[in-house]
């Protein structure tokens, strides 16, 4: 047998569950370390720590575990949704009616799929906070995913956007294709007096208006470069 896998922190990572009613790939935040366990039984008689092991594994069990703290809309109280499913998956016990589907990307967009059981949640307190821990069993071999590349990056309203100071618009990044690989950007406001960034989640922006004029928002995808503009002008107060 053979054992591999360490704990490593997850910033970077884009770790998502997939909603088994929806089939949506629902982003689990909160998370800051991983650890992922491979015991691959070769087939020849050998020790997994063989030089030639590779060519004669037979079979691979997977298990794992994901960390973090635990995350709550501050207006509703509400869970944050990946950690919901999370918590039901290991509610409901395990079995094969209760397949899961966990997909884990780098940094620059390759992921890999684990179909797995949520076997077990764990929440504990200490002088830092809370932590959160879901321990999972793997049900067959992880799988490598395609890499997709971006080949354009735009927004959903276009290139001009209008909001009034004190208020805010709601405006998405568009990836096309849709389910390109390496979906992060990075984004600027030219001037942040006239309107900046009221929040942000995944390609969903806010934009909130400081004071009368014009400015301009860019944003850059991370692995080619690619650019959008968007043409922000801000009018009186209501």
């Amino acid at each position: 047998m053979r054992k591999s896998g360490c704990p490593f922190t997850v910033r970077d990572y884009s770790i998502k569950i997939k909603d088994n009613v929806t089939d949506a790939e629902v982003p689990i935040k909160g998370l800051s370390e991983m650890s992922v366990d491979v015991e691959a039984e070769t087939g020849d008689g050998k020790g997994g720590d063989s030089v030639w092991a590779e060519m004669f594994i037979k079979s691979r069990a997977v298990s794992g575990a994901l960390s973090g703290r635990p995350i709550y809309d501050r207006t509703t109280g509400a869970r944050d949704p990946g950690q919901n499913l999370m918590r039901r998956a290991a509610l409901n016990g395990g079995g094969c009616e209760n397949d899961q589907t966990l997909i884990v990307a780098d940094a620059v967009g390759r992921a890999v799929r684990y179909d797995c059981v949520v076997t077990k949640e764990t929440a504990s307190a200490d002088e830092d906070g809370e932590t959160i821990e879901w321990e999972f069993e793997g049900v067959g071999a992880p799988e490598e995913l395609a890499y997709v590349q971006l080949s354009n990056i735009a927004f959903d309203k276009g290139a001009s956007l209008s909001v009034r100071a004190g208020e805010t618009a709601e405006i998405v990044v568009k990836f096309t294709p849709e389910d390109a690989s390496n979906r992060r950007f990075s984004y600027s406001i030219a001037d942040e007096g006239v309107a900046a960034l009221n929040a942000i989640d995944g390609p969903n922006l806010s934009i909130r208006g400081v004071r009368e004029g014009q400015t301009k928002l860019t944003v850059k995808s991370m692995n080619n470069n690619l650019t959008a503009a968007l043409t922000i002008t801000v009018g009186a107060a209501s």
